[in-house]
């Protein structure tokens, strides 16, 4: 099975390609950073330009897309409400109308943000209420591809792993933060269901080889505040949880509003592929492996790398 990742250079593109590349032939698109990774085709475009994308994908004959491309930072899109229009939402929208059109099969990802967080566990029944730019944007973009695409599969979804030197995860700022000794500040009224992005690789390419279509929250087993997965982040590691201090997300002066609940109920799923969702002290355990291992390394490597033939030239 031929894959094609958009976005194959940030967070979780490049996680992605590199879980695939041993079991698919993978491409991929990146916009602003080179991506050097063997046995994985990378093409340098701009997804909102129009003609690139179908360019790419008559190139590339793929089967199925992974498009994991978009303005994520809740407060960029806040700021600048157009570019995320144009981001998240156009470019989801020409993605999906192309992947119908040449015959490929689509995979979105989207977010655990859309629901405005007044209660717990919302299942993929509950209507989406976002409540800032970046939600309402991604919440269009769903509609967008279903529209367009309408045996597409949608991924809602929250997750942590080893990040890129260009865009680290939230876990990697926890840790970072613990290894300098500083004093971190985190939301103990703030709950999500997050899961390893390496799980999340592999139930998703699992969903692809199942031919799986529908809208899904592929998320953590376990709720839990950011507060309190900062101290099992600790924990797991060998840091000393003292600097690790309990704060309220009122207390902080974005501009975006944020939900307080994010947590997403994963029945589907597992029902389908039969199993349960993996816990966070899973997913942590298996960070802390996955950095001994070397995991780390091979995902800076291929930016690295490229950036450094990309000066060469």
């Amino acid at each position: 099975m031929k894959l094609f990742i958009t976005g194959i250079s940030g967070l979780l593109g490049l996680n992605i390609a590199l879980q695939a590349r041993e079991r698919f032939q993978v491409s991929g698109c990146y916009h602003a950073h080179p991506v050097r990774l063997d046995g994985v085709q990378s093409l340098g475009m701009d997804l909102a330009t129009p003609g690139q994308w179908e360019a790419a994908l008559r190139e590339t004959q793929p089967d199925v897309v992974i498009h994991t491309a978009g303005l994520t930072s809740v407060e960029g899109c806040e700021a600048d409400p157009v570019l995320a229009q144009r981001l998240n939402v156009g470019v989801a929208q020409d993605v999906a109308t192309v992947a119908r059109e040449v015959g490929v099969r689509l995979v979105h990802i989207s977010t655990d943000h859309l629901f405005d967080g007044t209660r717990p566990w919302r299942t993929e029944a509950d209507r989406p209420a976002p409540l800032n730019v970046y939600a309402r944007t991604k919440w269009e973009a769903e509609q967008a591809v279903l529209e367009a695409c309408p045996d597409a599969l949608i991924i809602r979804t929250n997750f942590f792993g080893w990040g890129t030197p260009v865009r680290p995860s939230f876990s990697d700022w926890v840790l970072r933060g613990l290894e300098e000794g500083r004093e971190l500040h985190m939301f103990l009224d703030v709950f999500f269901t997050p899961i390893l992005i390496n799980s999340l690789g592999e139930l998703l390419l699992e969903l692809v080889e199942r031919g799986t279509a529908g809208v899904f929250h592929v998320a953590g087993g376990e709720r839990l505040s950011k507060y309190e997965f900062g101290l099992k982040l600790a924990e797991t590691f060998g840091y000393p949880s003292g600097r690790i201090r309990p704060s309220s997300v009122d207390e902080f002066p974005f501009k975006a509003q944020r939900p307080k609940d994010m947590s997403l109920r994963t029945d589907a799923v597992t029902r389908l592929l039969g199993r349960q969702m993996p816990l966070v002290s899973e997913g942590l355990a298996r960070l802390r492996r996955l950095g001994e291992a070397g995991w780390p390394t091979a995902v800076g490597a291929a930016l690295q790398g490229a950036d450094t033939l990309k000066r060469r030239r």
